[in-house]
C-alpha cells in the first residue's frame, strides 16, 4: 500500500465530514431561505410568483442537470465533479448575497442549483466509494443523512436570527468560509472514484427533460398571476406535455438513457424514487407557504416563524439517530412505510390547522412532518444504493435527487399558487394532495419492495 493509499485509508472519516460538510450548505441554504422570503419581498416588492422563482429556479436547474451530473461523475470521477460543483455553489452564494434586484438573484440562483446538482450525486457516490462493505456504507448512509438533516434543522433558527439581526444577505454569506473549508478537506483526504468512459451521454434526453421540468413549472407558477385559463399558462401545459412526449420518444431510441432500463425494471428503485418525489413536494411546498403564511397572515417575526418550523427540521435528525441502531440494508422497506404514514398524518394536521391555527396544532403537524422526513430520507438513500449496481451508483442517485428535486420544485410552484389564487382553502387543497401522495407512496412500499433476505 502506497504512502497516499495509507493517508487516504487513515483519512476516510475526514473524507466522510468533508462529503457531509459540503452538502449540509445545500440543505442549509435551502430552508433558511424560506425564512428570509418575507424580507426579500419586503425589500424587492414584487408578487408571491417572484418569490416563487426565488426558490423554483434553483430547484428546477438542480433536478434538470441532477441526472447529467451523476453520469458526468460516473464518466469523469466523482470527486473532480464534487470539488466543481461545491466552488460554483460557493462563488454563486457570495454573487446572491450581492444581487442588487430580484432578476439577478434568481439568475444566480440558477447558477447555485448548477453547483448543488454537481455535489449531490457525486457526494453519495463518493460515500459508496470509501465504503464499499454494504454495512459500513449503510452506516454511513445513516451519518450522512443526519448530517444532512442536521443543515435542513439550523435553516430556519440561525435564517430565522440571521435575517432578523443581520439581514437575509448574511444567509448566503455563511455559506463561503464553510464552503472553502470543505474544498479543502476533500482534497486532503478523498481519493478520485474509479471513471466509466465507455457510457456516452444521452443530451437530447437530457434537454428534454429539462425543458418539461421549465415548461411545467411556468405553468404552474404563472397561473396564480394570470389564471389557470390564461394563454400563456395553457400553452405552457401544453408545451410540458409536448416535451414529455418527445422526451419518452427520445427514450425508447437512445443508445445511453436518461432513465435506463437497468435501473427503472427493478420495482424497488421505482418505490425509493417515488417516495423522495412525494416527500420532497410535501415538505418544501409546506415549508414555502407556511413560511409566507406565518409571516404575512399571522405577523410574526422572522425569528418567531424559524422557531414554528423548527419541529419540521429538528425532528429528522433525532429520528434518524434514533433507528440507526437497526440496520438500514434491511430495514428500509417498513421504514418507508412507516414514514410515508407518518407523512398523511402531518399533512392532516396542517390541513386542520388552517381551520383551527393554534400555535400547538402547527407545530404538531411540523412535528410529524419532521419526524417522517427521518424516517424517509436515509431509508430511500440506502433502497437506492442498496438495490442498484456500483457501477451506476452515481446515475442512481442522481435519479432518486433529480425526482426530489422535481418534487421540491412542483410543490412549491403549485402550492404557492394556489395559496396565491384561493388563500386558505388554497393551502387546505395543498395539503390534501400531499396527503394523497403520501398514501399512494407508502402502499407502493409495501407493494413493490421485496422483503429483505435475512
Amino acid at each position: 500500500m502506497t504512502t497516499h493509499a495509507i493517508a487516504i485509508e487513515r483519512g476516510r472519516p475526514y473524507g466522510l465530514y468533508a462529503i457531509c460538510f459540503g452538502f449540509f450548505l445545500v440543505l442549509f441554504d435551502t430552508t433558511a431561505l424560506n425564512v428570509a422570503i418575507a424580507a426579500m419581498h419586503h425589500e424587492f416588492g414584487g408578487t408571491i410568483s417572484a418569490l416563487q422563482w426565488i426558490v423554483s429556479a434553483y430547484t428546477i436547474v438542480f433536478a434538470s442537470l441532477v441526472l447529467t451530473c451523476g453520469a458526468l461523475g460516473d464518466r469523469y470521477g466523482a470527486r473532480r465533479l464534487y470539488q466543481v460543483g461545491l466552488t460554483i455553489f460557493t462563488m454563486m452564494s457570495l454573487a446572491c448575497a450581492l444581487s442588487p434586484n430580484v432578476a439577478f438573484l434568481i439568475g444566480f440562483r440558477m447558477a447555485q442549483g448548477l453547483g448543488a446538482a454537481m455535489m449531490l450525486p457525486a457526494s453519495l457516490a463518493l460515500l459508496s466509494h470509501l465504503y464499499p462493505d454494504p454495512r459500513a456504507r449503510a452506516r454511513a448512509v445513516s451519518f450522512w443523512a443526519s448530517i444532512v438533516s442536521l443543515g435542513f434543522a439550523a435553516g430556519p433558527a440561525l435564517g430565522g436570527v440571521f435575517t432578523s439581526y443581520f439581514g437575509w444577505r448574511s444567509i448566503f454569506l455563511l455559506n463561503v468560509p464553510t464552503g472553502l473549508v470543505a474544498l479543502l478537506m476533500v482534497r486532503a483526504f478523498i481519493d478520485e472514484t474509479r471513471v466509466t468512459r465507455d457510457r456516452p451521454l444521452d443530451w437530447l434526453g437530457q434537454l428534454s427533460v429539462s425543458l418539461t421540468l421549465w415548461a411545467l413549472s411556468y405553468a404552474l407558477i404563472e397561473a396564480g398571476n394570470a389564471g389557470w385559463a390564461a394563454p400563456r399558462v395553457l400553452g405552457a401545459f401544453a408545451a410540458s406535455i409536448a416535451l414529455a412526449g418527445a422526451c419518452a420518444f427520445s427514450e425508447r431510441r437512445s443508445a445511453s438513457p436518461v432513465f435506463p432500463p437497468a435501473l427503472f425494471s427493478r420495482p424497488a428503485f421505482v418505490a425509493c424514487v417515488g417516495a423522495g418525489v412525494v416527500v420532497s413536494l410535501g415538505t418544501y411546498g409546506i415549508l414555502f407557504v407556511e413560511s409566507i403564511y406565518l409571516q404575512n397572515v399571522r405577523h410574526l417575526s422572522a425569528l418567531a416563524t424559524g422557531a414554528m418550523i423548527v419541529p419540521l427540521t429538528v425532528a429528522p435528525t433525532v429520528t434518524t439517530r434514533m433507528i440507526d441502531r437497526y440496520r438500514a440494508d434491511m430495514h428500509f422497506k417498513p421504514r418507508l412505510f412507516t414514514g410515508q404514514i407518518l407523512a398523511v398524518l402531518g399533512a392532516a394536521t396542517m390541513a386542520v390547522s388552517v381551520w383551527l391555527p393554534a400555535t400547538g396544532i402547527i407545530l404538531l403537524g411540523f412535528g410529524l412532518l419532521g419526524v417522517a422526513l427521518g424516517y424517509i430520507t436515509p431509508a430511500m438513500t440506502t433502497g437506492v444504493l442498496t438495490v442498484s449496481p456500483p457501477s451506476m451508483a452515481g446515475l442512481a442517485s442522481g435519479t432518486l435527487n433529480a425526482g426530489r428535486q422535481v418534487g421540491g420544485a412542483i410543490g412549491v410552484a403549485l402550492m404557492g399558487t394556489l395559496m396565491q389564487m384561493h388563500h386558505d382553502l388554497g393551502m387546505v387543497v395543498s395539503f390534501i394532495v400531499a396527503l394523497a401522495l403520501s398514501g399512494v407512496a407508502a402502499a407502493a412500499a409495501q407493494r413493490a419492495i421485496p422483503e429483505p433476505t435475512r
